[in-house]
């Protein structure tokens, strides 16, 4: 049975093995091993999921959205989005818990355990005051990048309070102590392409850009992002905060019109857009 207490196991394991290989795996309770052909109860066959064990129609879904990423012989950097079908991620009192379905965090948080780092802005830890770790289902955690541009972030936030190491990238001269972080300082001209020669050069292989709205819309803007997912709840709010806010275009032929692809989870939506293929 894949559940929360193992699945990220199952995705780290598939995460470190051969992406042109066949998969055959095991799963035992809280433990998921290599097998045999003849013994495997969930496999990887030319990239296409086989399985003989029970597993719901959510962590299903789930997998078949995750896979096909984790297969990929490339770096990858993935922004992803919950909104409202009109495009909201917030009110605009901030409140946007829960936009989505609760069972979108156990999603997001497998996102998270196929991530080697994570980027926020500091917008969203000050709203959120997330950990940005994978404690819903026991997957591996990743690294955490956080964009402070003006360094305004301070030690009352959960992220520098629980051991985990956190790299902060400003553009300012400000003296700061935070705990359990290093703080990487950026000349303020051209500032978002310098940040992301410095993130390249961290040599992380898959990155997740989880929030918020401008800092994804700068990412794009600059040719960043390689899947933009937005996870797109049934529900209609009217007002509030954008989930993007890009460069404006004077017409509609200068409009990103990427391959994309779309998937249902529980009651919602999945879109993947591939913005560098």
């Amino acid at each position: 049975m894949i559940t929360s207490h193992n699945i990220g196991i199952l995705l780290d394991l598939i995460k470190n093995s051969k992406k042109n290989s066949d998969l055959y795996l095991l799963v035992k309770k809280n433990s998921i091993l290599y097998s045999s052909k003849r013994k495997s109860n969930f496999c990887l066959k030319n990239n296409n999921i086989e399985h003989t064990l029970n597993i719901s129609k959510f962590y299903q879904s789930t997998l078949n959205i995750l896979i096909p990423i984790l297969r990929k012989n490339k770096k990858l950097v993935i922004a992803q989005i919950g909104q409202s079908i009109d495009g909201r991620i917030a009110l605009n009192n901030g409140n946007s818990h829960y936009i989505n379905n609760p069972k979108s965090i156990i999603y997001l948080h497998c996102l998270r355990s196929i991530s080697d780092a994570i980027i926020v802005g500091s917008n969203t830890i000050k709203k959120d005051n997330p950990l940005l770790t994978t404690r819903k289902i026991k997957g591996t955690n990743p690294k955490r990048i956080i964009i402070d541009g003006s360094l305004s972030l301070n030690n009352k936030y959960k992220i520098f309070n629980d051991g985990n190491e956190n790299i902060i990238f400003t553009k300012s001269s400000k003296i700061v102590k935070l705990n359990n972080s290093t703080i990487i300082r950026l000349k303020e001209k051209n500032f978002t392409k310098n940040l992301i020669t410095q993130i390249k050069k961290l040599k992380y292989k898959n990155i997740l850009v989880e929030g918020g709205s401008k800092t994804i819309s700068e990412l794009i803007d600059n040719k960043y992002i390689d899947i933009l997912q937005f996870m797109i709840a049934p529900i209609l709010i009217g007002s509030g905060i954008n989930s993007l806010n890009l460069k404006e275009i004077s017409n509609l032929n200068r409009a990103i019109r990427p391959k994309h692809n779309f998937n249902e989870l529980e009651n919602e939506i999945i879109v993947n857009l591939f913005l560098n293929s």
